[in-house]
């Protein structure tokens, strides 16, 4: 963007104080009641503007402090980026802001996106911003924080750096920089740096990422201070998807372990939909609840329910029993299971084999799965050892018997 140093005007209400046409050394600051500081582009259309209800201008250090300043960036000739902060020092004729005490940055849109932070510098010639005080970047649904952000105007592009923590809830409420609670923030994930174009929603984390569910408090009794304690702990080589769209990919190898040591899951590419609050993956998988050791070819996850659903090819083994079927679903916390199709259980004892449409079942106490059919049809086929011997002395085959 050119720079026109005529198009700059610093507009002042009431005139000066300690002003005289020689200006000598201890003179004190001017003090202005009103700040308007204007850039055009090179075809003469609004590209910024800051201004301020007060402010008092250094001659001889070429700054300018204001109160509550407020800006705007355009694009096209219409408002694009609004810019507000308690204080603000302006150095020479704009070449750099310098904005403090609660910094909020609105990109304007369908969806507004806020980056909020407690100090920024503002480089209007270089289109950038850079936040390096408690950056968030805010949408109605997500919320990113770090140590410092940059953000980089012309290339819709927010990088965020110092152990960035993407946070998201369902509920479409008016974020704020900081949530109340996690009733409704399933799952937060941690990475080491974020790249987010808050415009297109693009989102990239290349690194190692680590999430964290937890689960909903309960209402704390007066003077009790509680702390949510995670239930379910996510890694994953990396990360990159769409806010805007609603989904946020895991890179390969996934890992879900449960905090309790109790439950596992070793998974391939893992979509987060995250406005279903849903992990799924079409990828073959395998894990194990307490005793009980599972795979299939791919499964979702209910982030809300703790249900994990195996869509298809679900298999299911523990010591002496082998259960095969179309689709499984599990409850994490009960313990509670129920496989649905085609369903063949296999148990090393008699050389049984069930069959039925489904079959339910539960962790038991010591670990291992109790399987039953209530109320269901099911089909069993068992052999039972003979104690005698045929004749010439040879052991005559055991006899199937079916019911």
């Amino acid at each position: 963007m050119a720079w026109t140093p005529r198009s700059l005007w610093l507009a002042a209400g009431l005139l000066l104080v300690g002003c005289s046409t020689a200006v000598r050394q201890t003179a004190p600051p001017f003090a202005f009641r009103a700040l308007d500081l204007r850039q055009q582009d090179p075809k003469g259309a609004p590209a910024w503007d800051l201004k301020s209800p007060e402010a008092r201008y250094d001659i001889q250090r070429k700054l300018a402090q204001a109160l509550n300043p407020r800006g705007t960036v355009f694009r096209g000739g219409k408002p694009s980026i609004l810019i507000a902060a308690q204080r603000g020092t302006v150095i020479g004729d704009g070449q750099a802001i310098q904005l403090e005490g609660a910094v909020r940055i609105t990109l304007l849109g369908e969806e507004p996106v806020v980056i909020t932070g407690d100090a920024a510098r503002w480089l209007p010639r270089e289109e950038l911003m850079v936040i390096d005080q408690r950056p968030v970047a805010l949408d109605r649904r997500s919320r990113i924080s770090a140590e410092t952000a940059q953000y980089f105007i012309n290339r819709d592009l927010v990088e965020l750096r110092g152990a960035p923590v993407l946070e998201h809830w369902q509920d479409g409420r008016v974020a704020t920089a900081e949530p109340k609670g996690t009733a409704s923030l399933p799952l937060k994930v941690k990475a080491q740096w974020v790249d987010w174009r808050p415009e297109q929603g693009d989102l990239k984390a290349p690194a190692v990422v680590r999430g964290e569910r937890f689960e909903p408090l309960e209402p704390a009794k007066a003077g009790e201070r509680k702390t949510p304690t995670a239930s379910l702990v996510l890694t994953a080589q990396g990360l990159n998807g769409n806010l805007r769209e609603g989904y946020v990919d895991l890179v390969a190898p996934v890992k879900l372990r449960r905090s309790d040591g109790k439950g596992w899951l070793d998974a391939q590419k893992t979509r987060w939909a995250i406005n279903d609050q849903q992990l799924s993956s079409d990828k073959p998988f395998k894990g194990q609840f307490n005793a009980l050791q599972a795979k299939g070819d791919r499964f979702a996850i209910d982030l809300e329910k703790s249900d994990v659903k195996v869509t298809r090819g679900c298999e299911l083994e523990q010591p002496g029993e082998r259960l095969t079927a179309s689709r499984c679903i599990w409850n994490w916390p009960s313990g509670r299971f129920e496989a649905v199709d085609q369903v063949v259980l296999k148990r090393d004892t008699y050389q049984q084999v069930t069959r039925a449409k489904r079959l339910e079942g539960k962790i038991g106490d010591d670990g291992s799965a109790v399987f039953s059919s209530p109320g269901d049809r099911v089909n069993s086929r068992f052999t039972l050892p003979q104690n005698g011997q045929g004749e010439g002395g040879t052991r005559r085959s055991p006899a199937p018997i079916t019911f």
